[in-house]
């Protein structure tokens, strides 16, 4: 009996020994900052980022959300200092150089966002969204070959990863290539039928290309998919114009 009441006796006194760690003020700051950013008070969030900062130098996670703030607050340039400081602490995670080659293509620095957006890459080959951008940054650079030759990677070994097909069709649509758009935008319908943007891209391939049946059969399709859209005033006053414009080449050649 005395053997257990000093075991009981030494583990109530090992029990109030045992405290939480306490949380330094730093850390307290920065919780506060991110419930702040979470219900999207982004100017009221940055102070207390910056005071968590103040007193801790390295507290990445204070670092992460004011650059996160100052990024949906559109000041890329105060973001992209906030992200730079983070690689100087840690240069091994790929979010970090994700989100500063993000901030500097918004910054409308597609340049400056290309060996972040590779070192990303590096770093962890999984990221798909990092590749998208890049993609993006070579085509705004006028790297169209780099683009291209990216999506085709993308689509080649990661053929459920839809966007890839969805950005690869509208690049080419943008050189003005809508046979190979629309080719590719079958592609996409092929992997999902709901995938409505595909089918107003297919239609406008098809208007492009002049062959306004088509165009007109796909205008419908999407309307069908999303009639409410944005886009949807588009594509029915589309339909109406090729309408005319069939009936009046239809009468000419029958008047002729």
């Amino acid at each position: 009996m005395q053997i257990n009441s000093n075991v009981e006796q030494n583990l109530a006194k090992a029990m109030n020994k045992v405290t939480l760690p306490k949380k330094s003020r730093s850390y307290e700051l920065c919780i506060k900052a991110d419930a702040l950013r979470f219900a999207k008070s982004y100017r009221e969030s940055v102070k207390y980022y910056l005071d968590s900062i103040m007193m801790d130098r390295d507290h990445q996670e204070a670092y992460w959300g004011l650059a996160s703030s100052y990024k949906y607050l559109t000041e890329y340039t105060k973001a992209i200092k906030m992200l730079e400081k983070l690689i100087q602490i840690d240069d091994k995670n790929d979010k970090y150089f994700f989100e500063l080659g993000v901030c500097h293509l918004s910054n409308g620095e597609p340049a400056e966002a290309i060996p972040h957006l590779v070192q990303s890459i590096v770093i962890n080959r999984e990221n798909l969204e990092a590749q998208i951008q890049l993609a993006i940054a070579h085509e705004l650079v006028e790297e169209e070959d780099l683009s291209l030759m990216i999506y085709n990677k993308l689509i080649e070994t990661n053929p459920e990863f839809l966007k890839a097909y969805y950005n690869k069709a509208a690049m080419l649509m943008g050189m003005g290539n809508f046979e190979e758009a629309s080719k590719t935008f079958f592609q996409l319908i092929k992997k999902n039928p709901d995938y409505y943007k595909a089918y107003l891209g297919i239609a406008m391939s098809f208007d492009k290309l002049e062959k306004y049946s088509d165009a007109i059969r796909y205008y419908r399709k999407f309307l069908q998919l999303k009639k409410f859209s944005e886009d949807a005033v588009f594509a029915r006053q589309r339909i109406k114009e090729l309408r005319e414009l069939t009936f009046s080449k239809n009468n000419f050649l029958t008047l002729v």
